[in-house]
């Protein structure tokens, strides 16, 4: 898959997960299902990056994902 791809993939993941605004997950709650959907680890690394840098979402550290914005 690609990075495009995976973007999608983990939206779509987060739309399913109903996260809201403020609220922090663990990446292992992302990672074992998109990668369970053929996504490779480098394109889910990118697509968290490329969302963090669009300010969409941040990576705290502790392996963690706090949505910034509503999906």
């Amino acid at each position: 898959m690609t990075d495009i791809d995976a973007r999608s993939a983990l939206l779509t993941l987060l739309k399913e997960m109903k996260l809201e605004p403020g609220v922090s997950i663990s990446l292992y709650e992302i990672g074992p299902p998109l990668v369970g959907q053929g996504i490779s680890q480098d394109a889910i690394v990118n697509a968290l990056y490329g969302l963090k840098d669009e300010g969409v979402i941040d990576l705290p550290s502790g392996n963690r994902l706090v949505l910034l914005k509503d999906l």
